[in-house]
């Protein structure tokens, strides 16, 4: 897709833009790198987009951890907010640079307040995902906030549209609004390996401290991906599984997480009924 936006700018003569850009999400995504490996992440690879990047981490057995996941989502923005700010301090010092700051500075602007829209997979997505997630599970959280970038990228296409019929040539917002319905699509479709990614994550994770219980009912006929749909980051589950068809009164059996995970990975009972468990 980068290089979709390069072919355009040599065909539109804006190469220079589109160069000051790559340098600006480069950097934008440097700033998430070195906040994960202060927390002891390590980076599988980077793939940069028009408008941002996203850097996939490694987790290996540190789990999902939400207060992670929002402190490294936050250090691409703060990245260009601290190039926006050297920007307008240059500018004051050297005002003959003030035509090249004055872009510089609605770059970084404009991928600082795009990423923090509440729209995976950008920085504000992520961060919407991880609150979301420890009283919502981390599949349900993923889903409303991709349904919120969908919503986000029909405003921006309308939006980018109705300036173009206007008669205004800026045609950024529309392109923002393709960008954000193509990669929401994407994710949309990979929904379910991203909950397993979670979930095997969860599985390895070493737990140093004390975790908080959370309870979850379910009928027998329940199937056991769809319990393990419903877990949360941050918390070691108990599921009460009913014998019973409503899921409530009758005779309840407790599975643990550890034998439900275990069902997942080493038996591949995902579609199986949880009833199997018992």
């Amino acid at each position: 897709m980068f290089l979709a936006v390069v072919g355009l700018a040599i065909y539109g003569r804006f190469l220079g833009t589109v160069a000051v850009l790559f340098f600006v999400v480069v950097l934008h995504e440097l700033g998430h790198v070195l906040a994960a490996r202060s927390l002891g992440y390590s980076t599988e690879y980077i793939e940069l987009l028009p408008f941002g990047g996203v850097a996939k981490l490694a987790s290996g057995n540190m789990g999902w951890n939400p207060r992670h996941e929002t402190l490294i989502a936050l250090c691409g923005p703060l990245v260009n907010l601290l190039l926006a700010l050297t920007s307008v301090a240059w500018r004051l010092l050297f005002p003959e640079w003030s035509a090249w700051t004055h872009g510089f500075v609605s770059i970084n602007l404009t991928v600082l307040f795009f990423n923090l829209l509440p729209g995976l997979p950008l920085d504000g997505g992520r961060i919407a995902r991880a609150g979301l997630s420890l009283t919502r599970g981390y599949e349900r959280a993923t889903r409303l906030v991709l349904t919120m970038s969908f919503y986000l990228a029909g405003m921006l296409v309308f939006m980018g549209a109705s300036a173009l019929w206007l008669g205004y040539p800026d045609a950024g917002l529309l392109a923002l609004g393709v960008f954000l319905l193509v990669a929401a699509y994407s994710l949309r479709r990979h929904s379910r390996y991203d909950t397993l990614r979670f979930l095997d994550a969860k599985r390895r994770e070493r737990v140093a401290q004390p975790l908080p219980v959370r309870l979850l009912t379910a009928p027998g006929a329940t199937s056991v991906g769809a319990v393990a749909a419903e877990f949360a980051p941050g918390a070691y589950h108990l599921v009460y599984v009913s014998r019973g068809e409503g899921g409530g009164g009758g005779d309840m059996e407790l599975v643990e997480e550890s034998t439900l995970l275990k069902a997942i990975f080493d038996d591949g009972m995902w579609t199986a009924p949880i009833s199997e468990l018992l």
